[in-house]
This record gives structure tokens, sequence and C-alpha cells, in this order.
């Protein structure tokens, strides 16, 4: 049985390059990928996210082994233009968790424990994402 412990909905009416809110009323400035003027890129924010997560879900992993050690988490994203069929942008993301332990079996126990724990990792598989068309509705702008 499930409880829903957060929700919130994002709004997005000028894709990658203004503003999307949400429910709560906050805002963030969006820019397209390839543009350096200030926001965020799409891809950026997953890595922020799943950087976040992971490390968050690796010092609870390591809590839960009674283990209290130093560790940080990194997470490169890049995008490349795949020529297709069908062409278009492909996102790719490496993540690297960095724990203070010599035992290379335990820092594998680990990563995969929390790989298998951290609810963004889960959303990358795809099993927690679902997509449905609808007519549009009226947005005020």
């Amino acid at each position: 049985m499930k409880k829903r412990l957060y929700s919130v909905t994002i709004s997005n009416t000028h894709a990658d390059n203004g503003i999307s809110s949400s429910s709560s009323g906050r805002t963030l400035n969006f820019k397209p990928t390839l543009k350096l003027e200030n926001g965020f890129n799409p891809g950026e924010l997953l890595a922020f996210s799943w950087a976040t997560c992971l490390e968050s879900t690796l010092r609870y992993v390591c809590e839960v082994h009674g283990v209290s050690i130093k560790s940080y988490t990194e997470v490169d994203f890049h995008m490349e233009l795949d020529q297709g069929p069908p062409v278009g942008y492909q996102f790719y993301y490496v993540a690297r968790l960095y724990i203070d332990i010599k035992d290379q079996t335990r820092i594998d126990q680990y990563v995969k424990e929390t790989h298998q724990r951290c609810p963004i990792s889960k959303l990358l598989q795809e099993k927690n994402i679902f997509i449905k068309g609808y007519p549009i509705k009226k947005h005020s702008d």
C-alpha cells in the first residue's frame, strides 16, 4: 500500500525558453540547452535532481548499514544529436558515487543498493513514468 507524501504540478507554456511555474507558487527560468543565457536547461535540471537524490539515498544506505563515512556524488550530462531514424536529441547521464571506503566490494554493494532505492534512478528506468494527451485548457499568462 502506498501513501502519497508530496504532490505538485509544474506548468510550462514556453518550452525551454521561458519560465515554468509550480502549483506551490515557485518559478524556474529555463533556457535552450545550447544557449549560454541565464536559466537551466532540462537536461541540466535532471542531472541536478539525480545527483541530489543519489547522494541523499547513499547517505541513507550507509546509515542503514551502520556506517558513517564521507561521500559525494557527481553526474555528467551530455546531449547528442541522433541521426536517426528518427532524428532527434538524446540525453546521456553518467553518475559516479565516491565513498570513503577502501573495500571495492562494499562500495559496489552500496552503489547497487543506492541505485535500486533512489526515486530518480527508478524514474530513469521508466517504471514510474506515465504520459497522456488532453485537449488544451486555457492558461493564464
